[in-house]
């Protein structure tokens, strides 16, 4: 039988070519096995650092939320000595949604406004959300309360409880981690202990007037916020075993 030259050497280049084709395909295999195997081990070895990223990301964001403090108590001081009077201080902002920080005339007025250009110039900002419990249903907000006192920080008077209330800045619904993370920072405790259980605390928003419904470290569970001007507390649900503890952050931006 007569076979063509070219014939024969086409079919060699195809024998080739599949050849060189199979190699690929046994080289890739081998590449992705290995890929598969590193994956898991990676995987295997980090199981024991979970915790420590988890504390190192709960430091970072508990550091963020005492600069914030820090910066609006500064920025308190900075618009009440240009001339701002204690009951002129306005926390009013379009951000809000609503009108809970409005009160008049001192509102009326930018040069009163913590959150304008022409007050404090602090730009309105949420806390950071990562910092927050999700069993609730966090809204990441910063609170101002003037309704609370702290044991031992300004006056702490209980004749007319209302007259030394502080001026306070507040984020709850925390992650239990990111509170003790900012007690260690702040030295309130370590890092590792709990919080202090503090009841009955107050929500009610700055307007320029004070009122009182609860004084922070005054229990013998929070003796250690006592002094403090900043700190974490748990707040535990009364009456409702299967509710989350409340755990709040607080700053003083104003003793009384």
């Amino acid at each position: 039988m007569n076979y063509n030259r070219d014939e024969v050497t086409m079919s060699g280049d195809k024998l080739q070519r599949l050849s060189e084709t199979g190699n690929v395909l046994f080289y890739i295999l081998i590449a992705v096995a290995l890929i598969a195997a590193l994956t898991f081990a990676v995987a295997q070895s980090s199981r024991g650092n979970v915790q420590q990223l988890s504390s190192e990301r709960a430091r970072l964001y508990a550091t963020e939320i005492i600069e914030h403090a820090n910066i609006m108590a500064s920025a308190v001081s900075q618009i009440r000595l240009r001339g701002s009077a204690l009951n002129e201080l306005c926390f009013d902002h379009t951000s809000w949604g609503a009108s809970d920080y409005d009160h008049s005339p001192a509102c009326t007025d930018d040069f009163n406004k913590i959150y304008h250009p022409d007050g404090a110039g602090i730009t309105w900002s949420q806390a950071p959300s990562e910092a927050m419990d999700a069993t609730f249903t966090p809204d990441n907000l910063w609170h101002f309360y003037g309704d609370n006192q702290i044991e031992n920080v300004g006056t702490t008077c209980g004749i007319n409880p209302a007259n030394c209330s502080e001026l306070i800045m507040v984020v709850d619904e925390l992650q239990l981690i990111v509170c003790q993370q900012i007690n260690g920072l702040l030295g309130v405790t370590d890092e590792n202990t709990a919080p202090p259980i503090d009841t009955g605390f107050g929500e009610a928003r700055y307007v320029g007037t004070f009122g009182y419904t609860a004084t922070i470290g005054d229990e013998a569970a929070s003796s250690a916020l006592k002094g403090e001007t900043a700190g974490c507390f748990s707040d535990p649900p009364v009456g409702v075993p299967l509710a989350p503890t409340n755990y709040i952050f607080y700053k003083v931006l104003v003793s009384r």
